[in-house]
């Protein structure tokens, strides 16, 4: 095994191909979900979901893949979050979306990768049609009216709430996996929907406002990343 070989394939990975303005954005959010959590020490684990995931959403950004290394840390952690606050319906997308979703994504994305900056890879990027434009909003509408009902019979809290901010994750995550920029958009309603459900917990609320943000970052580079594959 050519140990130099790895090692520069993940300095490539995790070093290359990154602007000094995206560098201080991931660096910011990281010491400000620090911050919140030494001012209100609500949970390790809350932190550790938030920083993990704040991690995975620029690495997606970028469209790298290793996004899935800290993806597969945040799903875990904001499981037990999600556990001890009672929303069944965020629990339950974790455990069956969000942790299988990272195997699924990596086999998927790896076989399609392409060379951006010097050495660096970003995935290969598509665009919704009309037709599948109105798949996804059927989906999300029936779905979302299905799910709301299964909560409301499971006693679950905020059901409304957390049954739309659900389905528009299995949805948005569906895009991800298959490489599609309007992921973003689902993504930026869902951080909007989640801060909202999140208001009283800190580290969370700090995580889906970093997460709102590097969303509307992420439809911008990914239509970047778009364009590149039609020149």
């Amino acid at each position: 095994m050519d140990y130099r070989n790895i090692i520069h394939q993940l300095k490539q990975e995790f070093f290359s191909g990154w602007k000094a303005f995206e560098v201080v954005w991931l660096f910011l959010f990281v010491v400000i979900q620090i911050v919140f959590y030494i001012r209100e020490p609500d949970s390790i684990v809350g932190m550790i979901a938030g920083i993990s995931g704040i991690i995975c959403n620029v690495f997606i950004t970028k469209g790298k893949i290793s996004n899935y290394f800290f993806g597969l840390i945040f799903a875990y952690s904001y499981f037990y979050v999600t556990l001890g606050a009672n929303f069944l319906g965020e629990m339950n997308t974790t455990l069956y979306v969000y942790i299988p979703a990272q195997f699924i994504g990596y086999f998927l994305w790896k076989q399609n990768m392409q060379k951006t900056d010097g050495d660096s890879e970003a995935v290969i990027v598509k665009a919704l049609t009309v037709k599948g434009w109105t798949g996804l909003l059927a989906f999300v509408i029936v779905g979302t009216f299905l799910f709301v009902q299964a909560l409301n019979a499971a006693g679950g809290s905020s059901t409304g709430l957390d049954g739309l901010t659900t389905i528009i994750v299995v949805a948005a995550q569906a895009l991800m996996l298959l490489r599609y920029r309007e992921q973003w958009l689902l993504w930026i309603v869902l951080n909007i929907l989640s801060i909202l459900l999140w208001a009283e917990n800190p580290a969370m609320y700090v995580m889906y406002s970093a997460y709102l943000l590097n969303s509307l970052y992420g439809y911008y580079n990914w239509t970047k990343l778009q364009k590149s594959v039609e020149a």
